[in-house]
């Protein structure tokens, strides 16, 4: 049996800079891959990769989507959930 390319993951919610650092961290490192190389795939330099994983650099929305093909991952954008607390605990029961 052929293993996958990449691990799966679960979806990520990201709200912040420091957030997407993160996944992005996280994507690269479950690829086993450094950020020179990822740099690379993407068209980046590795002190943006460095940066955006810090969440000191915001990401434009083109340098994001090419750390994304470069990751061969998708980004979802959905409304935020706003529950009231007193119906999530009435939809339990």
């Amino acid at each position: 049996m052929k293993e996958p390319k990449h691990k799966t993951i679960a979806a990520i919610t990201i709200r912040s800079a420091s957030q997407l650092g993160n996944a992005i961290r996280r994507l690269r490192k479950l690829q086993n891959i450094s950020q020179v190389e990822l740099a690379q795939k993407a068209g980046l330099t590795q002190a943006t990769i460095s940066r955006l994983e810090k969440g000191t650099q915001k990401a434009e929305a083109g340098t994001l989507l090419l750390i994304l093909s470069a990751l061969e991952a998708d980004m979802t954008i959905a409304p935020r959930r706003k529950i009231d607390p007193k119906e999530e605990l009435e939809a339990l029961f």
